[in-house]
C-alpha cells in the first residue's frame, strides 16, 4: 500500500542541491531543479553508493563513487534504461514536502 509522508520542510530543498531524508527505512534524495521537487532512492545499483555526494548537472546525478549517472526525472540510468533507482511522487502542501511511498 502507497501513501504519502511528510520528508521535509519545503524551504529545506534549496534550487540545485541534493537533500538526503530517511522516511521509515527509505534512504530518499530530493532535488529541485528549476522549481520542481524530484525524489529518488539514495543508493545507487552499481555498488550501493550513497547517491547524496553525487554531482547535479541539468537533469542528470553523477554517482561519486563510479560516476554512475542517472536521470532524476525517471531514475534511468544514462547508459541503459534496464538499469533504473526508484523515483518517487511529490508534493508540496501548507510547507511541507511529501512522498509517496
Amino acid at each position: 500500500m502507497t501513501s504519502w509522508v511528510i520528508a521535509a520542510n519545503d524551504n529545506e530543498v534549496k534550487e540545485g542541491k541534493i537533500k538526503p531524508v530517511g522516511i521509515g527505512d527509505k534512504q530518499i534524495i530530493l532535488i529541485r531543479k528549476d522549481g520542481e521537487l524530484f525524489a529518488l532512492d539514495n543508493r545507487c545499483p552499481h555498488m550501493n553508493c550513497p547517491l547524496q555526494g553525487g554531482i547535479l548537472q541539468d537533469y542528470s546525478i553523477k554517482c561519486p563513487c563510479h560516476s554512475w549517472t542517472f536521470d532524476i526525472r525517471t531514475g534511468a540510468y544514462v547508459a541503459s534504461d534496464k538499469i533504473r533507482i526508484n523515483v518517487y511522487e511529490t508534493q508540496v502542501k501548507d510547507g511541507k514536502i511529501s512522498v509517496l511511498t
